[in-house]
C-alpha cells in the first residue's frame, strides 16, 4: 500500500491510495490518513481508484476518519471504482454511507 497526500487547492486535500489495504496495512493507512486530517483542507478527497484489495480493516479506518473529520468541520469524499471497494461499501450499507464520486474530476468539481 502506498499513499500520497497533496493539496490541489486551498479547499481540498487529496489522499491517493494504491495497492492492497488489508489487515496488515490498515495501521499504516490509519496513521497516514488520520495524520493528514490534522492539517487538512475543508474537503478531504480519498482516491481509492488505484486500490487492488480493500478489506474490512480499511473500511474501519475510513469510518474513523469520517467521524473525526465531521467533528472538526471537514468532509470526506471517496473516489471509488474498483469492485473490491464498491462491493465492501455496498455490503456495509448505512454504516459506510460516504459522499462518493466516480472519478477524481467529479470529486474535485466545484471545489476550486
Amino acid at each position: 500500500m502506498s499513499m500520497s497526500v497533496t493539496s490541489p487547492s486551498e479547499r481540498v486535500t487529496l489522499c491517493a491510495l494504491a495497492g492492497e489495504v488489508d489487515f496488515y496495512t490498515a495501521a499504516q493507512f490509519r496513521s497516514e490518513l488520520i495524520g493528514s486530517l490534522h492539517t487538512a483542507a475543508p474537503l478531504v478527497v480519498v482516491d481509492l481508484s488505484q486500490v487492488t484489495f480493500f478489506g474490512i480493516a480499511a473500511l474501519h479506518v475510513l469510518i474513523e476518519a469520517r467521524d473525526w473529520a465531521e467533528r472538526t468541520d471537514r468532509r470526506i469524499r471517496l473516489v471509488t471504482g474498483p469492485r473490491c471497494v464498491d462491493r465492501l461499501l455496498e455490503v456495509a450499507g448505512d454504516l459506510a454511507a460516504f459522499d462518493t464520486a466516480a472519478d477524481l474530476a467529479d470529486a474535485l468539481l466545484g471545489t476550486a
